[in-house]
């Protein structure tokens, strides 16, 4: 589902009563759910177990013809039910299944006290069975994923309950009555719960995913807005404030760590000829066919932008000027082989000039280098185009002193 629809659907969902999960979020809403309330399911299941083996001690008081027979069934139950318990928690990842093992449990357990109860010849077993009110109230308590399967457990132990109600009873109307009437509350009471809390667990997923679906829209936002601001449109290229920031950093590293670096300024030759010549649409394609060339060519660590207009400019970082010099010229036979044949079986051909500088230590902004590579790039097209040209250390630092003066001259 396309994330709008999928953000349409959850406000839907949410505005509604019942805050219905979509069938496409059900799996996802299943596992948030185990992640988030699985150990405190797990934690309600063992608390269940001590408070159904405390119950024991209190048969043993009231049920004084079958008090030791309780407290043995209880403790047979509990050794029987907990192995099982912490196997189904450890290894089903189904929190469906997970949401319902208390519930399920304390069905059995009715069962068997209720037995129990119809064994004993007490007086007291009418008042007694009120202690029964426990079982649903356990029941709905670590209710987190459906309503409708905990209800159906409700009415199930509510039956086992009023018919053990009516056998205990079965002289004395006003008792069952009076029974029902104090029962039938803390049913409902303990419905809402299990409905409360599920209702809140679907709001509080649906939440989640709205949050998570508003954070990756903006994040996506966010990096079109930076792609617009660092990308050149025409060739997929960084542009020049990419190229800059970039370039600061790993300036800065090779002068802290004793690194060479190296710029190149490219320029393809006689470009307006193209144009004039071709068109613009022409001229397009064959700037984007030599920013392609040049990004095949490089390094997956080196920096290639688009700094306007047919130049280019590279960063290698990590490279003698040596290296870079074979760089250039493994660059500028690329980009003499390629070739652009046009609807009218023409061809247009193109070539590149080349200027290199280093960064060999010496303190220096990278505005020297760019200058100082500018500098042989010109050179390069006044004796003839389609070469690769080097800037000398001393150039670099004859560009450096001058940027530092015109510093010092505005400051």
């Amino acid at each position: 589902m396309p994330a709008i629809k999928q953000r349409q659907a959850i406000e839907r969902a949410l505005a509604h009563p019942l805050s219905p999960i979509d069938p496409t979020l059900r799996d996802a809403f299943h596992q948030y759910q185990l992640q988030h309330y699985g150990r405190l399911l797990l934690l309600v299941n063992l608390l269940a177990q001590l408070a159904y083996l405390s119950y024991g001690f209190a048969d043993a008081v009231v049920l004084q013809d079958l008090g030791w027979t309780s407290l043995q069934v209880r403790l047979l139950v509990i050794g029987t039910m907990l192995p099982v318990v912490l196997a189904l928690f450890r290894w089903c990842r189904d929190v469906r299944v997970l949401d319902l093992a208390l519930p399920l449990q304390i069905l059995a357990a009715a069962v068997v006290w209720y037995a129990l109860l119809s064994q004993s010849n007490e007086p007291s077993i009418p008042h007694y069975l009120y202690a029964s009110l426990i079982f649903i109230v356990l029941a709905n308590l670590c209710v987190q994923v459906a309503f409708l399967p905990s209800l159906l457990v409700s009415l199930a132990i509510s039956a086992v309950t009023l018919y053990a109600a009516s056998q205990v009873n079965h002289q004395d109307s006003r008792g069952l009555l009076v029974f029902t009437l104090v029962y039938l509350p803390v049913l409902f009471f303990s419905l809402f719960m299990s409905l409360s809390t599920t209702l809140d667990r679907r709001r509080a997923f649906l939440r989640t995913v709205l949050q998570e679906l508003t954070q990756q829209a903006l994040s996506e936002a966010n990096q079109r807005l930076h792609d617009l601001a660092h990308t050149d449109p025409l060739t997929g290229l960084g542009n020049r404030r990419h190229f800059e920031e970039l370039s600061q950093r790993e300036l800065a590293q090779a002068a802290r760590y004793g690194q060479p670096l190296c710029v190149l300024m490219l320029d393809a030759d006689h470009f307006k000829r193209i144009n004039d010549g071709h068109g613009h649409d022409v001229g397009d394609e064959v700037l984007r066919r030599l920013a392609s060339t040049l990004r095949a060519e490089l390094r997956e660590g080196d920096v290639l932008a688009r700094f306007g207009g047919e130049e280019f400019a590279v960063l290698l970082p990590n490279t003698a000027l040596a290296e870079a010099e074979q760089v250039a010229e493994r660059l500028r036979a690329a980009v003499v082989r390629q070739c652009i044949t046009l609807a009218s079986g023409a061809q247009v051909r193109f070539t590149i000039s080349i200027g290199a500088a280093p960064f060999e230590g010496t303190p220096c902004d990278l505005g020297a280098l760019l200058k100082a590579a500018d500098t042989a790039l010109y050179r390069a097209k006044a004796e003839g185009r389609d070469c690769v040209r080097v800037a000398s250390q001393a150039s670099v630092l004859e560009h450096a002193a001058a940027s530092a003066a015109a510093s010092a001259a505005v400051g």
